[in-house]
């Protein structure tokens, strides 16, 4: 970092962000369902499939996305944690303070990218299908997002309880010390 320099990171709700992830994996497979990708292929091969089934219903779809969600290789754990610390939230909270990190929400982005920066937020190009939902997640695998989510949990309901009490579009690190 650079004597002027500034970081920011934009955080999602950690259960949100794991479906996210499953259902993301899950479209990419209904795209390229023989894998011919270096990333489809991975994830076919860390499920044990040589290739998506040909049935690709609703119900298929879904197991496959669950499959995903059990899979450590691809759900990671506490991103949150891991990127912006050693894995732990104390770890994470603590570099956001002393580097006074600006911190905003998926639900406060866009009003943070015209008020930060003058920018009208344009249209998610990588969105991917729903075949999840939170409410599919929980309580069916409670333990799990628990064992992926609880670090990240701490350190996202740290920042938008804060973001909520201020109902301002962003904070920094030192509004967490």
């Amino acid at each position: 970092m650079r004597f002027c320099d500034e970081i920011f990171s934009v955080l999602r709700d950690p259960v949100m962000s794991v479906v996210s992830m499953a259902n993301y994996v899950a479209s990419r497979l209904m795209a390229d369902p023989m894998g011919t990708y270096p990333d489809t292929r991975q994830w076919l091969d860390e499920l044990g499939m040589e290739c998506l089934p040909k049935d690709r219903s609703d119900a298929s779809m879904r197991a496959v996305a669950f499959a995903v969600l059990c899979d450590d290789r691809i759900v990671h754990l506490n991103p949150i944690c891991h990127y912006l610390g050693d894995g732990t939230s104390e770890s994470a909270i603590n570099n956001i303070v002393v580097n006074n990190v600006e911190l905003t929400d998926t639900l406060r982005y866009d009003r943070w990218l015209e008020t930060r920066w003058k920018v009208r937020a344009g249209s998610r190009l990588n969105q991917s299908l729903p075949i999840l939902g939170r409410n599919d997640v929980i309580p069916r695998l409670q333990d799990r997002m628990h064992y992926l989510c609880s670090e990240d949990i701490k350190v996202f309901e740290a920042v938008t309880s804060l973001l909520d009490t201020r109902d301002t579009a962003s904070i920094k690190g030192h509004d967490l010390a």
